[in-house]
């Protein structure tokens, strides 16, 4: 699959497929941009089972965030980039800290958002992803990158992984060499830290959450608590899938494009 490199208006993007567009917000990568090969890796494989007879759009974040941005300024960078495309309402899909910057788009930008899937998100950090991302975003910012890597890799890999982070960073240090100024990945952090969907206007949007049952960051009653301030959304909880597992296999694409579908189905009639 051969993945088209863009600009929509400041945000790059990744493409392929053909036909109606849906902005796939990614994660939260280390690096700000698509232009790495862990952006690539990560655009390819998220791309691939959802292209068909679409065109999707994975975006990351930009560079150069300033200390202080907000979701809500992000957010409003998404909804200008949607408005290049000239393509009216699009569905947007958003995935963890991407579902919470596509969340804050369908509130403050409707007309930008025509369908919304939300994935391994909801309406506000849980206890336990706060706590890591302050964590990783604190370490940023004291100029312990490899530290902050360390943690982010074995919150994934481990239930209390994150723990051991001081004593495996070394092993990060070149990873972090390369990685480079990670201010952008803080700058990110810090402004999920204050999103909070209750304290936004109600999302209209028809919208899918996806969620794993065996996800440690978003619980189940953060996921029905982001059901009730939605008022047209779906909750699907995958059995035996993790915050990042959710996506693996073939029940997440056909989940994604039954829903959409069905929502084309029911316009048309």
């Amino acid at each position: 699959m051969d993945l088209q490199r863009g600009t929509a208006a400041r945000l790059p993007y990744l493409a392929a497929g053909m036909g109606r567009p849906l902005f796939y917000l990614a994660g939260l990568l280390p690096h700000a941009g698509v232009d790495t090969k862990l952006a690539h890796r990560t655009a390819r494989a998220s791309i691939a089972p959802l292209a068909r007879g679409r065109r999707v759009f994975f975006v990351n974040r930009r560079t150069g965030l300033p200390e202080g941005t907000t979701i809500a300024a992000l957010a409003a960078e998404h909804a200008d980039a949607i408005r290049s495309l000239e393509d009216g309402p699009v569905d947007v899909l958003g995935v963890s800290t991407g579902g919470s910057i596509a969340q804050q788009l369908a509130a403050d930008h409707p007309h930008v958002v025509g369908r919304l899937v939300l994935v391994s998100t909801g309406c506000r950090l849980g206890d336990r992803a706060r706590t890591l991302q302050r964590r990783v975003a604190a370490e940023v910012r004291a100029g312990k990158p490899e530290r902050a890597l360390a943690t982010v890799a074995l919150s994934i890999v481990a239930r209390n992984g994150e723990g051991l982070s001081r004593a495996v960073a070394p092993l990060f240090s070149p990873f972090a060499a390369r990685a480079g100024d990670l201010s952008d990945l803080a700058a990110t952090i810090e402004a999920e830290d204050d999103f909070d969907l209750a304290a936004c206007d109600t999302i209209e949007a028809l919208t899918l959450i996806v969620a794993g049952e065996r996800d440690r960051f978003y619980g189940r009653e953060l996921l029905e608590e982001t059901v009730r301030l939605i008022p047209r959304s779906t909750l699907r909880v995958f059995p035996r899938r993790g915050h990042v597992t959710v996506t693996a296999g073939r029940r997440f694409p056909a989940t994604v494009d039954g829903f959409l579908a069905a929502a084309d189905h029911a316009s048309t009639r």
